[in-house]
């Protein structure tokens, strides 16, 4: 099972895909993202659309229905408008209250076809991850000076994992997320290092056991400004440590009490240089009668940190996901 495949378990929101084109703004607008924004009111628990972002792009689901027991993974599609680079400068998204375990939206070097959806468990190496989300992540903003540059006529995926517990039809409202743009020149790359393992095995009926993986880094990363950490039912703390190429102490980057119900987007601050190593450790506790293993599904576990960094060379890279 290959690196791409697992981070699209990065995230939350929901379905079908409609983008709205870049529109003239100034300066590096639009970089506020608060999280699941906008949405209050209306009836019956359907939210209010979220407004499409003044420069930048919206990915829009579509209703879908999802049968009863059914845990599901759909895409849509979208294109970048071919005129002008998309500079990211920060994202925020909407989702409704039942169906979405989590969203990633992804690039495709593959060219599109369709806009979907489209049956999406399994995916290729030509996906690189933009960003991600869980229950109750907030929005990103990067910072000032700095964005995530999308090429024009790119690709675009808006993936969601969806699940019905229920034993009667689930119809899922629409979710949005906004890539959130600027017209600013000069802006610096932010890049993503998808860190974790692959190599989890939670016995049954245990506590405190340790699932740990990492790379050693070959770019520099002067500037580490976020982590997202990802786990399932199971997790309880998740690190990221850097060991210096130097010889020098071991830095602790990020410390996050983990809460399935509450997955957040924690600011940090660090740097790494090329030779440094960094590994992520995620700590479980099954009360279950039967042993965990690594697996897309939420009763199985993952063990994955992403860090936001810049100045980067290429949009993501996969750290010991391999």
């Amino acid at each position: 099972m290959n690196g791409c495949r697992t981070a699209l378990l990065l995230a939350a929101s929901l379905l079908t895909v409609v983008a709205c084109g870049s529109e003239e703004g100034d300066s590096q607008e639009g970089g506020g993202g608060t999280g699941n924004v906008g949405g209050s009111g209306g009836e019956g628990g359907v939210l209010d659309p979220l407004p499409p972002p003044e420069v930048g792009m919206q990915l829009q689901s579509t209703p879908y229905t999802l049968a009863p027991g059914a845990e599901e993974y759909q895409c849509w599609s979208f294109q970048i408008p071919e005129d002008e680079p998309l500079a990211v400068v920060g994202l925020e998204q909407q989702a409704p209250p039942n169906g979405v375990h989590h969203f990633a939206v992804f690039t495709n070097t593959q060219p599109y076809e369709e806009a979907g959806p489209w049956e999406c468990e399994t995916m290729g190496i030509s996906w690189g991850l933009v960003s991600g989300g869980g229950v109750g992540t907030p929005g990103v903003s990067f910072p000032e000076g700095t964005a995530m540059t999308l090429e024009g006529g790119k690709h675009v995926i808006l993936q969601l994992h969806i699940i019905n517990a229920g034993a009667d039809p689930l119809e899922i409202q629409p979710t949005y997320v906004n890539l959130l743009g600027s017209n600013a020149t000069d802006l610096q790359k932010v890049g993503l290092l998808i860190a974790g393992t692959l190599d989890i095995d939670i016995p049954a009926q245990s506590t405190g056991v340790d699932a740990t993986g990492g790379c050693t880094i070959d770019e520099p990363m002067q500037n580490i400004f976020a982590v997202f950490p990802h786990m399932h039912q199971l997790g309880r703390r998740t690190t990221v440590d850097l060991t210096p190429a130097d010889g020098s102490a071991k830095q602790t980057l990020s410390d996050q009490t983990w809460d399935f119900k509450d997955q957040g987007l924690y600011p940090i601050e660090g740097s790494a240089v090329v030779g440094d190593r960094i590994d992520v450790t995620c700590q479980y506790d099954n009360s279950s009668d039967a042993n965990v293993e690594f697996g897309l599904s939420s009763s199985d576990e993952m063990c994955v940190n992403v860090l936001y960094y810049y100045p980067a060379t290429t949009p993501s890279k996969y750290c010991g996901l391999n």
